[in-house]
């Protein structure tokens, strides 16, 4: 994938002599290609004309979003888990917590199937750390329970730390309940019990499930009753723990889809709000959304001439959201589509993974369509382009195609021979398994024309979605056929990601593209 082709970068004294010499040692090939309309704004490459090659992004850690992502509702730095109702969500003070939550509202009304799951260990030494941890915890209280006199003060923790947990599942409306937790789980009567020598520890486990029967989903019932039937106490208040983080996952994903709609409903007025907020904290908040306009500002020119002076607006901010099919790395996301970097990321992958799955196709096919039966053709593209998809997924920047790409020959072979066996043929020449396996290796090369044409179609046929003004779905580009279902993801999400951003951002490109792509002022 592609890095720093849309803007200068700096590189190390070459020598022009050796750079002709490169150049004139690769074979020209002439592509036809549909002439661009001359209002286009080319995109920039490097020095050398070429498209560099692009590696592994580390763009997601920009996103304002707390941890590893949208995990948890009212996520703190010490990344223990807690619930948020929605007057919180929708009364987030400036500063990070808005960004925060003004990101988790985003999240909510863009993604339908968003849903809150348990964050777990990032690697190996961490998931060790945090059983060790809970291990020493369980058997400080085991050991303390069975000494003589038994000693309470882990007990005291668990308690405090099972009493939070209940409240935290509770709704507003749960007065009663808070009242019962609170006659039950009362610290100072507990403790005052210890020191009278007199608490009933055990007792306190069947207190605690009766609660938790009151306040869970139907599917924890089972879970519970299991828990009523432990007799070992440790093992029990360790079900219980267990069982009250996935009753406070239950609760925050119910309180979500509760309030799904008035989000919807509410998100963008409300981004917008909270973004302006954010920007009166700050000396310049704008500054590299600026800068991605104003890297598709008109010339001079056809600022001043008559005829582009109603659409040269649009296709500013259009030509601008293109880049985000194409992003390069090279360039900081602008402050207004930061909260959406991982789509961006995600699309950007989805794009150069078509791109080269359906030029493995096209090159294969261009070898083998002598070999296939034509009735049989589509089946065994379809086969193929399955396949190569499997093997693409771990394609993230091009330097994986020096690994994918040889694999994904030697399954083209098999997959093609594997027919040919089916239909009592010969198996494919070892001559033509070597030029066909260097073909599809060349792929890693952004430049190779094919992948770059193809990847140029793609872009192009998102351009028309979001360019025009009627409803109607522009025709599937040439060569695309094989690839549709994939181009008619990329291109939905793509639509309702500009779509969207559009409506809550639309009126700070407005003035920017007024004051900064239009009349030139400097920023």
């Amino acid at each position: 994938m592609r890095k720093g082709f849309l803007g200068p970068i700096k590189k190390e004294n070459q020598s022009p002599k050796e750079n002709d010499t490169k150049e004139d040692e690769k074979p020209t090939v002439k592509i036809l290609e549909t002439p661009k309309p001359t209002g286009a704004i080319p995109k920039v490459r490097d020095v050398t004309g070429k498209k560099r090659r692009r590696t592994r992004s580390m763009g997601s850690s920009l996103s304002p979003s707390p941890g590893r992502g949208f995990f948890v509702p009212g996520y703190n730095a010490g990344g223990s888990s807690s619930s948020m109702s929605l007057s919180e969500l929708m009364d987030a003070s400036k500063g990070m917590k808005g960004l925060t939550n003004m990101a988790l509202a985003h999240e909510i009304a863009v993604d339908k199937n968003f849903s809150l799951t348990k964050i777990q260990p990032e690697n190996e030494i961490e998931k060790q750390i945090k059983e060790i941890m809970q291990k020493a915890f369980w058997d400080l209280l085991k050991e303390q329970l069975e000494s003589e006199p038994p000693v309470y003060t882990q007990a005291m923790t668990l308690f405090t730390e099972i009493k939070a947990m209940l409240y935290s599942i509770l709704l507003p409306q749960h007065e009663k309940l808070k009242e019962k937790i609170e006659g039950i789980l009362d610290i100072e009567v507990i403790q005052q019990q210890i020191d009278a020598e007199v608490l009933e520890f055990d007792k306190y486990a069947g207190y605690i499930l009766g609660l938790m029967g009151i306040l869970c989903a139907p599917v924890r019932d089972d879970q519970i009753a299991a828990l009523k039937q432990m007799t070992e106490i440790v093992p029990l208040f360790k079900g219980i723990m267990e069982t009250l983080e996935m009753m406070k996952l239950d609760m925050a994903n119910f309180t979500i889809q509760t309030v799904r709609g008035t989000i919807e409903k509410e998100s963008k007025d409300y981004e917008r709000k909270k973004f302006q907020e954010f920007l009166d904290t700050q000396d310049d908040g704008l500054g590299t959304t600026r800068e991605w306009l104003i890297r598709h500002a008109p010339t001079q020119d056809e600022i001043d001439d008559p005829k582009y002076k109603k659409l040269l607006g649009a296709r500013i901010l259009n030509e601008a959201y293109m880049e985000i099919l194409e992003w390069d790395d090279y360039h900081n996301l602008p402050e207004t589509l930061v909260m959406d970097a991982k789509r961006i990321y995600a699309l950007r992958d989805k794009v150069e993974r078509a791109s080269v799955s359906t030029a493995v196709i096209l090159l294969s096919f261009s070898n083998l369509n002598a070999f296939i039966i034509p009735m049989d053709s589509q089946r065994v593209k379809e086969t193929v382009k399955q396949h190569a998809d499997i093997l693409l997924q771990d394609f993230f920047e091009d330097a994986d195609l020096l690994k994918i790409l040889p694999s994904v020959a030697a399954q083209v072979v098999k997959d093609v021979n594997d027919y040919l066996t089916e239909k009592n043929r010969p198996v494919l020449g070892d001559e033509l398994v070597k030029n066909l396996t260097e073909q599809l290796e060349s792929l890693e090369d952004p430049n190779q024309r094919i992948r770059d044409l193809l990847q140029k179609r793609i872009v192009d046929f998102c351009k028309q979605l979001i360019s025009s003004t009627n409803k109607s779905v522009p025709q599937l580009p040439p060569g695309l056929t094989i690839c549709k279902n994939d181009l008619g993801a990329i291109a939905g999400q793509f639509l309702k990601l500009v779509n969207y951003n559009k409506e809550v951002f639309g009126e700070f490109y407005n003035d920017i593209i007024e004051n900064h792509c239009l009349f030139k002022v400097e920023a």
